[in-house]
């Protein structure tokens, strides 16, 4: 190869590198971002779920500004980009698509949360709300138990609305649902309302799939997938 494109190629490679690691978001777990927080001056805690999300439990001092809104850039825009942003919203995954915007459009200092809100709260940390009320879940932990001790074999599919690989499976599990009518007893099972029962059943992540027998748990997946390789598991 030429030594002068050979030079230019591997100077390019660097360039795109660097490019890449300015805008990347820098990402710590639960401890970590709660002790970043605290000893941070003027610490912008920035919650991006929905206003919905939100009313149900922050993080002390969070201002919301919800990632998939038509105004999220706007209010991005009137913000101090020298400012260190701690971001965070259910499981991780808005919110580094969010710390990942801002620390392109020229934020200095941006931290995504790890694991999000169920991470934080997988390790007792609390979080507030605008009223005193305590916001319960739809699904209690006597209600669950009794789903996964149908007299058939039961599949949970732990979603939250705005998850794309949930949105993506959903069309397939309904599909299931009538090939399998009688036999398999397909339940999707929204974290997003039920966030305690998600915490005491360490679900960190989603989607994940549990298959269960007599209430006993014999298969699990995490992440995407297809309507083949879950049929092996039926």
């Amino acid at each position: 190869m030429n030594i002068k494109l050979f030079s230019f190629l591997i100077a390019l490679l660097i360039i795109t590198l660097s490019c890449n690691s300015q805008n990347a978001a820098n990402e710590l777990n639960a401890v970590e971002f709660k002790q970043q927080i605290k000893s941070t001056n003027n610490a912008f805690v920035l919650d991006v779920r929905t206003p919905g999300e939100f009313a149900e439990g922050f993080i002390e001092n969070a201002v919301n500004i919800n990632v998939n809104s038509a105004q999220f850039k706007d209010e991005i825009a009137k913000l101090d980009k020298n400012k260190t942003y701690f971001v965070y919203c259910l499981s991780g995954k808005r919110s580094a698509s969010a710390a990942s915007y801002m620390k392109s459009v020229g934020f200095k200092d941006v931290i995504n949360l790890k694991g999000g809100i169920l991470a934080w709260q997988g390790n007792n940390f609390p979080l507030v709300t605008a009223e005193t009320s305590t916001v319960t879940d739809k699904i209690s932990m006597e209600e669950y138990n009794k789903m996964i001790n149908s007299g058939t074999k039961v599949l949970i599919d732990y979603y939250a609305p705005w998850c794309a690989p949930c949105i993506k499976m959903k069309p397939m599990l309904e599909e299931l649902e009538k090939e399998y009518d009688g036999k398999v007893k397909i339940i999707r099972l929204d974290i997003s309302e039920n966030k305690q029962l998600a915490k005491k059943l360490n679900i960190a992540e989603i989607p994940v799939i549990k298959v269960f027998e007599n209430g006993k748990e014999t298969w699990n997946h995490n992440g995407y997938i297809d309507k083949e390789a879950l049929k092996k598991q039926l």
